[in-house]
């Protein structure tokens, strides 16, 4: 994986790196970067963007890009190959420099009014903030599947937290570890982080429907969803498997000297 990187580190470190993956979102990557930026310079948060390519072939590499020549809290990392959205925020989570580390899509299904609000609910002993969606965006069988994959995983690991998957999350750097925090793939970072002690809170987000490109893992109108949605669950069944064998290693691990974790 030969990974380059454009933007500047110059200056002291912001308090919030947001961490924004994107593959084949050249419609979408723009106006995501502005819109969070507008919201966080208004809230006088001082911030760092990633925009992480994960091998788009499209547009989404050239545009992103253009965007560090406007704005100095842009920063481009490219994958330069497809691996997939977990390794994506891996690699921007690893090259973040803020105090709080926060995960926002790049296909402007979410507001970026709603990562203010989720940064500022960050205190009181909280270690990270989960979104949890209204899912207006989404279809009825997608809507069916996600909420089912959820009560699985309230059910398994005894969560108050009602939408693991949701694509905002704000952490604070001790939580946000690049090297374990996604052993056990995307969808069970939040049961991973209160199995290992970290507190956290959930706060209601808006769910916009899709106006550019496409969905990258499910397909409406096939069955269960298209061919990737029935990898996607086969792998994330087989993850959470994996997690429920791990849990008496993961156990309150932010308390351990080391924070080794078995490999995914």
């Amino acid at each position: 994986m030969g990974i380059t990187e454009i933007g500047e580190m110059n200056g002291p470190n912001p308090r919030v790196s947001v961490v924004v993956p994107c593959f084949n979102e050249q419609d979408n990557i723009r106006d995501c970067v502005d819109g969070i930026a507008k919201v966080l310079w208004a809230a006088q948060i001082p911030h760092e963007i990633l925009v992480v390519n994960d091998g788009s072939s499209d547009d989404t590499l050239a545009r992103a890009h253009s965007l560090t020549m406007f704005n100095s809290s842009v920063r481009v990392i490219d994958l330069g190959e497809n691996c997939g959205k977990a390794i994506a925020l891996k690699e921007g989570v690893r090259r973040a420099r803020g105090d709080i580390v926060a995960f926002f899509d790049a296909d402007l299904q979410y507001s970026p009014m709603d990562l203010v609000t989720m940064i500022a609910r960050l205190g009181d002993g909280l270690d990270f903030v989960n979104g949890t969606r209204d899912y207006n965006g989404y279809g009825a069988s997608r809507t069916a599947f996600s909420r089912l994959y959820n009560r699985v995983v309230r059910f398994l690991f005894r969560l108050e937290l009602r939408d693991s998957n949701c694509g905002i999350k704000v952490l604070r750097r001790e939580a946000a570890d690049a090297d374990t925090i996604f052993n056990y793939g995307l969808p069970l970072v939040v049961p991973l982080l209160k199995i290992r002690g970290f507190e956290s809170t959930e706060v209601p987000v808006m769910l916009h429907e899709r106006k550019n490109g496409e969905s990258k893992y499910f397909q409406d109108g096939h069955f269960l969803g298209g061919s990737k949605n029935i990898r996607d669950i086969t792998y994330h069944s087989i993850m959470l498997l994996n997690l429920l064998a791990h849990i008496p290693f993961e156990l309150g691990l932010r308390d351990r000297p080391s924070t080794a974790g078995p490999d995914s």
